[in-house]
């Protein structure tokens, strides 16, 4: 089929095939690596924002919980010193900015029934507290019907914790009146007691691989385009129309004029082939010339 078409339109169709057979595998090979390095830019999200909410908590119990309790003494004050409370209520706020982003800060007996784990959440605080070794952890967990990306923290006790998780016979009274004698107390000094966790929806990152995978393909396809049409230029102005010239002269030397010459000015195969033609040329004219030479003198 190929062959009943012209030089021209053979390499643009070739080209063409090239560029469609090449699309769906640079496609799928551009889509994984995009998704790769977006699932990592996802994951160092999360962890800035775990980052952050360590960042309200370690506040609370370093500055704000010793001013209060100079200013307080004997008192305590959920809004100003309670560290879960605290990245609980920032963290509410940030998700209104981002709402993909979920906080959790869990714990087996928390005080307040929303920071319970779950089955998959206490395995996390319980792996944490076998390798200590191991303070961070992040995957992949399926929650409903949706992937999650997660990443998780450990969070070891202190000794300013004791005050409030120790016993409840030494815990402000506002505590126990509050929570009761039972949830969140027994704690001993650098024990993993909960954990802080960030979830995003895997399918965030899809959508962002998708969206860089399009404009990719696009601009993929505008290259190729592009290197279609220059090849063309460069096929069409060095290698067709020499053909067609030389055609051209061969035709009018087939007529007998001998006046026309095989002439290129590139310096390459097409030259080549001009200067075969010129000699080739000379040769005609060299045999034509015998066989007048010969005419002229007639039969011996």
């Amino acid at each position: 089929m190929l062959r009943k078409l012209s030089l021209q339109v053979r390499f643009a169709v070739m080209l063409t095939i090239i560029f469609f057979i090449s699309l769906p595998l640079v496609g799928t090979a551009a889509y994984f690596i995009l998704q790769k390095n977006i699932n990592e830019d996802v994951f160092e999200q999360a962890k800035f924002f775990l980052n952050t909410m360590e960042s309200v908590r370690q506040h609370v119990g370093q500055v704000m919980r010793p001013a209060a309790q100079e200013n307080i003494p004997g008192k305590f004050d959920v809004r100003l010193m309670s560290t879960s409370f605290a990245a609980r209520n920032v963290a509410e706020r940030l998700k209104e900015k981002f709402p993909e982003y979920t906080f959790r800060h869990v714990s087996l007996n928390p005080r307040n029934p929303v920071n319970r784990a779950d089955n998959f959440e206490g395995g996390i605080i319980q792996s944490f507290s076998n390798s200590r070794q191991s303070p961070e952890a992040k995957g992949f967990i399926d929650k409903g019907s949706e992937e999650y990306f997660y990443v998780a923290k450990a969070v070891v006790s202190e000794d300013s914790c004791m005050q409030c998780h120790s016993q409840p016979a030494v815990a402000p009274k506002e505590v126990v009146a509050t929570y009761g004698s039972t949830a969140a107390f027994g704690w001993q000094p650098n024990q993993v007691v909960a954990s802080l966790i960030v979830y995003v929806p895997t399918k965030l990152a899809r959508a962002h691989a998708i969206k860089a995978l399009l404009t990719f393909m696009g601009l993929y396809a505008a290259v190729f385009c592009v290197i279609l049409i220059m090849i063309d230029r460069a096929i069409v102005s060095g290698i067709i129309k020499p053909i067609k010239a030389f055609a051209a002269t061969a035709d009018e030397i087939s007529k007998g004029n001998f006046e026309k010459d095989f002439s290129t000015t590139g310096n390459d195969e097409i030259r080549t082939l001009a200067e075969a033609f010129g000699r080739m040329k000379m040769s005609i004219i060299a045999s034509m010339n015998m066989i007048e030479k010969y005419r002229s003198k007639g039969p011996k």
